[in-house]
């Protein structure tokens, strides 16, 4: 996933596209669509023999945001509702002012499902979020 602020070179300058990826990988092995689904972002492929299955993951050459079911709490409680946006709701406040008070949990957290974005905002050119992926949790 494209995120944290990158200096040392520009992002859109070493950018492979998905199917670039596939086809180098199909200019070696017989590579098959899979039908599995992990309920993520992923697209799965297959070896021909079956056995070899590959997750592909590419917010940028196949947008996958209306498929996305997912969301990640932070090391810090932080209910992330897309990776690629800031949006978020602060679950550390519930869990703090309510310990072991479920209910409140489950209820902040289904109040923030409607606010998950409709679509992320990776940005080769300008990337919008700062945060890398260890920071993230999940």
């Amino acid at each position: 996933m494209p995120l944290g602020a990158i200096d040392e070179h520009d992002r859109a300058s070493c950018f492979v596209s998905s199917d670039e990826v596939l086809a180098r990988i199909r200019g070696r092995y017989a590579l098959f669509p899979s039908d599995v689904s992990t309920g993520g972002p992923a697209r799965y492929f297959r070896m021909a023999d079956g056995e070899i299955r590959i997750g592909v993951i590419a917010p940028h050459s196949h947008n996958f945001c209306g498929d996305c079911n997912r969301v990640r709490v932070t090391a810090s409680g932080r209910l992330l509702l897309c990776l690629g946006n800031e949006h978020g709701v602060e679950l550390r406040d519930v869990l703090r002012t309510s310990p072991g008070d479920d209910a409140r949990l489950r209820g902040a957290i289904a109040a923030a499902m409607p606010l998950k974005p409709e679509r992320h905002r990776f940005d080769l050119d300008a990337p919008h979020i700062v945060r890398f992926m260890n920071m993230t949790g999940g």
